[in-house]
């Protein structure tokens, strides 16, 4: 990977809408609907299904579960009819969208959003309807299935991308599309009793594994290169400060995965090896989760500079939900593997900093969506793609 004098553009929006270099505060950044925005599905999944896991320790959670899952299904079908409506009107927007680099990162979301509200789905409606427990899997596995290829697509697909190319400077932005399979193996594992057959388990269980090990190396390489780059070249763009916590996601999704999957391959080796699986899990779940506290204060201090130098909106804000969501599900998995309470007191806590950022992020994304459509409907008609 070759790394030019120029920084690459950022990930968040095309080349006609990167944050002016002037001294000046820049304007928020507000793109029409695409891959861009589904960080916004990610969020509202993930904090659906904590809020449902987590509600015997959070007064008020299971209702608000509810509110969650619906308006994630709003996001999801309002965001893809959205999306569906420009490419129909000029279908080259499709091809723009893989052809840009930062843009095909975003992609990832994409997977991670389908995954994340599959997920929510089968969390929250047997805990609510439990005769829709076996329509609530059924949409789970689709959207299972969907988010898996599109990830596994995007992971492959933005990896060969690097090799041998001029792609700019490496960015923590990278990771957006080398996440998704970890998310497939941990939702994965949460379909497996769910299978008829004692064949298609095992295979969704190789599945699973092949995935979080294709996100682990790839998160290694990516992100190893990342943090080289902002901590020993040039510091993270004010614009892109809160992508300082999408690496947090391989953090606490392969402990989580590490813990779902050990439980559900234990079905699958002699009972005298169960127990060496819990432990490697609750191994590597303790290693991440000690690696994760420096890219935790670092990803604070970034984003605290952000807020307190301006930063503008951009729907890159969401990265504030989705990881932090990942290290409450890789805590809460610990707290069973381990039984220590202390991992499930931290899960709680985190479930709150998740809660108090969705809602930021919500009400910036509104009032941000709502400036934008009031601003260009006094503006001269223009062209949009």
């Amino acid at each position: 990977m070759t790394q030019p004098s120029h920084p690459a553009p950022a990930v968040h929006a095309p080349a006609a809408q990167r944050p002016p270099t002037s001294a000046a505060k820049p304007a928020g950044v507000v793109p029409l609907p695409g891959p861009q925005w589904y960080g916004s599905l990610m969020g509202t999944g993930i904090a659906a299904t904590l809020t449902q896991t987590l509600s015997g320790d959070l007064p008020g959670a299971r209702a608000l579960a509810v509110v969650l899952l619906v308006t994630g299904w709003f996001v999801f079908v309002g965001l893809t009819a959205a999306f569906a409506a420009r490419i129909a009107r000029r279908p080259a927007v499709l091809a723009q969208t893989i052809r840009d680099l930062p843009v095909l990162a975003t992609w990832g979301m994409v997977s991670m959003g389908v995954l994340a509200l599959g997920s929510a789905t089968a969390t929250v409606v047997p805990a609510h309807w439990p005769s829709l427990a076996s329509s609530a899997w059924a949409v789970d596995g689709v959207l299972w299935s969907v988010g898996t290829v599109l990830g596994i697509l995007t992971a492959l697909g933005f990896a060969v991308r690097l090799i041998g190319r001029d792609v700019g400077a490496p960015t923590t932005t990278w990771g957006l599309p080398i996440v998704p399979p970890m998310v497939s193996a941990t939702t994965g594992a949460a379909l497996v009793p769910h299978l008829a057959t004692r064949p298609a388990q095992l295979l969704l269980v190789i599945v699973a594994v092949a995935c979080f090990f294709l996100a682990l190396v790839l998160g290694m390489v990516v992100f190893a290169v990342a943090y080289h780059h902002h901590w020993r070249v040039a510091p993270l763009p004010l614009a892109a400060s809160t992508s300082a916590w999408i690496p947090l996601g391989v953090v606490g999704q392969s402990t989580a995965a590490a813990q779902a999957l050990a439980v559900q391959a234990q079905h699958f080796v002699l009972p005298e090896d169960a127990g060496t699986l819990t432990w490697l899990a609750n191994l590597y779940g303790t290693v991440m989760l000690t690696l994760g506290v420096p890219l935790i204060a670092w990803a604070t201090v970034m984003t605290l500079r952000g807020f307190r130098n301006g930063m503008p909106f951009s729907p890159g804000w969401w990265a504030l939900t989705f990881p932090v969501g990942t290290v409450c599900l890789g805590l809460h998995g610990m707290a069973g593997g381990t039984g220590v309470r202390a991992f499930g007191i931290a899960s709680d806590v985190v479930c709150l900093v998740l809660l108090f950022n969705w809602a930021l992020c919500a009400v910036a994304t509104v009032r941000a969506v709502r400036a934008h459509t009031v601003g260009t409907s006094r503006a001269p008609v223009a062209a949009h793609g």
